[in-house]
């Protein structure tokens, strides 16, 4: 690894802590209590972090090695605090939270797009479906707490959620 890719994955490693630390808070709001989707998003953001520090740490320059600094923790804390004080309502709470979760999807595109380790690029790549579902989801419980629900599937389209729409999306299955 070179050092441009361990600054995109530290980048990458910071953002997804963030997501984590909104949604940690958020779910701990009396409006968000037992969200599914921010427990979804909350492990998604888990899995990223996990994935970068992993190869972060098998880098054999011991400088490449660090965990995230005390200043990024607590900026995400600060962050999160302010998410979850900001949110007076679900939908505004659910909008603020989709501005977090699309930029680590901006931010694991580009760091997908620039890896050139396979292994990586597969796990960045899972991970790109699952947080693409979340923003879909997110939006679909956006709009419809609301009050106005926007179709968004073409006619005789699958929902996200079913069998038939991850069959499709399944890389493997094409024979």
């Amino acid at each position: 690894m070179i050092d441009s890719e361990v600054a995109r994955l530290r980048r990458l490693r910071v953002t997804a802590l963030r997501v984590r630390a909104v949604a940690l808070a958020l779910g701990g709001t009396a409006l968000m209590q037992q969200n599914p989707l921010l427990d979804r998003a909350r492990c998604a953001a888990w899995r990223v972090a996990r994935i970068v520090s992993g190869r972060l740490r098998a880098h054999p320059y011991a400088r490449f090695q660090k965990d995230a600094g005390v200043g990024a923790v607590l900026w995400n804390s600060l962050v999160a605090v302010a998410a979850a004080l900001g949110a007076r309502s679900q939908p505004r709470a659910l909008l603020s939270f989709d501005g977090q979760l699309r930029q680590l999807a901006r931010q694991l595109d580009r760091a997908r797009a620039l890896t050139w380790a396979t292994d990586l690029s597969d796990s960045f790549g899972r991970s790109q479906n699952e947080i693409r579902s979340l923003i879909s989801d997110l939006e679909c419980e956006t709009h419809s707490n609301r009050g106005h629900i926007e179709s968004t599937t073409a006619v005789g389209a699958q929902p996200s959620g079913s069998v038939s729409a991850l069959e499709a999306d399944w890389p493997y299955l094409a024979l």
